[in-house]
């Protein structure tokens, strides 16, 4: 484990939501951590392959990373005023998934939902 993959792990451990790549390189920043950004896009990848950490994207044309590790499967929702993002610890949909399973004879590996709305400071 290299020195730069040590460091966007340590940040992804110490925030509470999903974070960006280009959020990730200006903590690092921040932190007096040389990391550049494209040492950050091509570790989120490799952590990915790996199932360490989850991508998510949102409406925003980017995507955001969370770690996998000791979290549950749940999903988001996202302000569209200041673009705060809080989990939802629930699935709605696994009665769901096993009716397309069947309909469709596919194998359901993953899927998601966002909400979006407007959280009470933005209302």
């Amino acid at each position: 484990m290299t020195r730069p993959r040590k460091a966007i792990l340590a940040v992804l451990e110490r925030t509470r939501h999903p974070m960006s790549a280009s959020e990730i390189h200006t903590y690092l920043k921040r932190e007096k951590t040389s990391v550049d950004l494209v040492t950050v896009y091509r570790t989120l990848s490799m952590f990915k392959q790996l199932g360490i950490v989850s991508r998510i994207e949102f409406q925003e044309g980017q995507f955001r990373y969370e770690l996998c590790h000791g979290r549950e499967h749940h999903h988001h929702i996202r302000c569209r005023g200041c673009g705060c993002i809080a989990d939802l610890m629930l699935c709605p949909l696994k009665k769901v998934m096993a009716l397309v399973e069947r309909e469709t004879r596919f194998l359901v590996e993953d899927h998601s939902l966002e909400f979006i709305g407007w959280c009470p400071q933005c209302r």
